[in-house]
């Protein structure tokens, strides 16, 4: 029951943090839409973090949230969907979004709405995804897996810590940390 709770907890919190980085990301487009100069370092930064963060760490512990959970209850996959499947689809879409943001940090000249379009679907496509996880694969993970099916997951990357959340804000995050701090504490 314990590793259960630190699993959940943990995935919880990272969605709750990944939606206020969405949001500042939001935030900033906003000001782009409307004329104004967004924070593109900040834009770059956020973009970097889903890229190390929730493709490396967060989202392999959800597959195996999910794999455990089909072993268990291979009818779960139809009533899931494609939820591992999405995390492909994400990390690919950071990437093309890290990259323009990048582009648009080194002053590399954007179709302004080529660049908001792409943000609006990187934006909409984690939301979407993270409240299908939220609705559909947690509770049906938690009321199906074992405490060993918990244990096993719990060990799974136990070491990695959020590098702008956790207990130590690795030096590459320390803006982006301080930003955070800034704007929204």
């Amino acid at each position: 029951m314990a590793a259960m709770i630190r699993v959940m907890d943990q995935l919880n919190r990272d969605h709750r943090n990944l939606r206020l980085l969405l949001d500042i990301v939001e935030e900033e487009m906003d000001d782009y839409r409307d004329g104004r100069v967004p924070d593109f370092d900040l834009m770059r930064m956020i973009a970097e973090y889903t890229l190390h963060y929730p493709d490396l760490v967060h989202h392999p512990k959800e597959d195996l949230v999910f794999a455990r959970l089909v072993r268990r209850d291979p009818e779960a996959r139809a009533a899931i969907g494609d939820l591992v499947e999405e995390h492909k689809h994400l990390a690919g879409l950071s990437r093309q979004y890290a990259a323009a943001v990048s582009n648009a940090a080194r002053d590399v000249q954007l179709p302004r709405e080529w660049l908001h379009t792409l943000a609006t679907q990187f934006l909409s496509a984690n939301r979407q995804h993270m409240e299908a996880e939220d609705k559909r694969l947690f509770p049906r993970a938690m009321a199906v897996l074992t405490d060993e099916d918990w244990a096993d997951i719990d060990k799974f990357l136990a070491d990695r810590d959020d590098p702008v959340f956790g207990a130590r804000v690795e030096d590459a995050y320390l803006f982006l940390h301080e930003r955070i701090l800034r704007l929204h504490v």
